[in-house]
């Protein structure tokens, strides 16, 4: 097996049992610290895809660069929706 397809086979492995993580701990009563632990694990699992199946990993600084401008264009749109609701009367709901 080549070294690249043993690369991409585990990199399958891994999210593959990080995906039976999340089902697993979705089942469990971690009471707050469940958002926290499944977007841990999802983060670990765009880490994955990011940097072996888009071969970031290996690329030219340049497309760091560029990769990081994406996330930060896409964190400004969240946030700027974020504003939207958070500026409406009746936010956050009250009991």
């Amino acid at each position: 097996m080549s070294k690249a397809l043993r690369h991409l086979a585990l990199a399958w492995l891994g999210l593959v049992l990080l995906l039976v993580l999340t089902l697993g701990l979705s089942y469990l009563p971690l009471g707050s610290a469940n958002i926290v632990v499944a977007l841990t694990i999802a983060m670990a699992k765009g880490v994955i895809v990011v940097l072996i199946f888009m071969k970031l990993a290996h690329s030219p600084p340049l497309t760091w660069i560029f990769a990081g401008a994406g996330l930060f264009w896409l964190a400004l749109l969240f946030g700027l929706s974020f504003t939207d609701y958070a500026t409406r009367a009746g936010f956050p709901p009250q009991p």
